[in-house]
């Protein structure tokens, strides 16, 4: 609300300079200067439209001049163009405004006027609007809004209350909550929580080691087609117990790692994990293997982005002695393993040659399948 609609405009503010008559500018309610007039049409007597507009909030008919019934007309026009040649002393005067504006610009100038006062809503700080702006950048009690997770905090707790983790937490339950709310937009959600999947597997890599997958202790069992949000071809899984009562002379007997999964991966011939979709990437940090067969085994692994190789990797594995192969592969859609070579270890003459446990995998990847991220009810 400008100046003038909550005190008017006295007629000292009229310049010295102007040689209008103003005498009969006068509103008959506020004793002011007239303000966007309008007029009654019995009498045309003018009044301020904002007074008006107050009189007749009292629930009153009557004119506040001399007639029964009030009806609103328009101001004649000889009242409008007087008013137009006055040129008025902008309210903020004793501010420091320099300002004198015709009449008609009079509004705009007092709602932009920079000497007006205004309140930090930080600090509480009242100071003049034109030097707000710089204020306001500076103040460390100013509220903030995170244009990400929409949390509010003051500029001064942005690296308690506002770290990368409470920020993509925040984010990651509003996209669930959204998720839950409207199932039709599963399309933008889904290119969201792979943007944030991207930040968070920074902080935070999935490791992979099996221990989900339906029980396979009593048969060996195919990998499922799509799990953890990656499609495996050619890859199987068995349990500790099935090793160690049908394989007991092989390396899967010792590839468990104590306190880790009761399943190992394995393949014997070539091997694939690629992300789904196909159009997506992910990272590959490490993996723990091991030969289940033969002494001197060679793994080959080998990556791809947009079926182009962008990396590959050779190791000699150990017999039953999972090792850590860092590789640190990012922006990747397909790997492939491919074992060969060695000796029958010795005991494993009639071993099936060259067999690889897989035991961990290390990954930073983007699939919304992947079960340790999120999960939907």
């Amino acid at each position: 609300m400008t100046s003038i609609q909550q005190k008017g405009i006295s007629s000292e503010r009229i310049s010295q300079s102007t040689s209008v008559n103003v005498d009969d500018l006068e509103c008959s309610i506020c004793r002011d200067l007239l303000w966007k007039p309008v007029a009654c049409q019995k009498c045309e007597t003018p009044f301020c439209s904002t007074c008006m507009n107050r009189w007749l909030a009292n629930r009153t008919i009557t004119c506040p001049t001399c007639c029964d019934t009030y009806i609103e007309r328009k101001c004649p026009p000889f009242v409008t163009k007087v008013l137009s040649h006055l040129q008025i002393i902008c309210f903020y005067q004793a501010n420091g405004c320099q300002e004198i504006l015709p009449y008609e610009a009079l509004d705009k100038h007092e709602i932009e006027c920079g000497y007006q006062f205004a309140k930090c809503p930080g600090c509480q700080l009242e100071m003049l609007k034109k030097d707000f702006l710089n204020h306001k950048k500076s103040c460390e009690l100013v509220p903030m809004t995170c244009k990400d997770c929409k949390l509010m905090y003051k500029r001064n707790e942005a690296t308690t209350k506002h770290t990368e983790k409470i920020c993509l937490r925040k984010q990651l339950k509003r996209l669930k909550h959204e998720y839950k709310e409207s199932k039709g937009a599963i399309q933008k959600l889904n290119i969201e929580l792979r943007e944030i999947r991207h930040l968070y597997s920074s902080i935070k890599p999935t490791v992979i080691t099996f221990e989900d997958l339906p029980s396979a202790a009593k048969n060996l069992l195919h990998m499922p087609n799509v799990y953890k949000g990656f499609r495996w071809t050619k890859i199987s899984y068995m349990h500790e117990l099935l090793a160690i009562k049908k394989y007991s002379k092989s390396g899967y007997v010792s590839s468990f790692l104590p306190g880790d999964s009761l399943h190992v991966g394995f393949f014997g011939e070539t091997a694939t994990i690629s992300i789904e979709p196909p159009n997506e990437t992910f990272s590959l940090i490490s993996i723990m293997a091991c030969a289940a067969w033969n002494d001197d085994l060679e793994l080959t692994i080998t990556a791809y982005r947009k079926s182009t190789e962008v990396n590959q990797h050779s190791v000699i594995l150990l017999f039953g002695r999972p090792q850590r192969i860092m590789l640190q592969w990012k922006n990747i859609d397909k790997v492939v393993f491919k074992p060969s070579g060695g000796t029958a270890h010795p005991g494993c003459d009639e071993g099936p040659g060259a067999h690889v446990s897989l035991t961990q995998l290390t990954i930073d990847d983007l699939s919304l399948s992947s079960s340790d991220f999120l999960t939907f009810d």
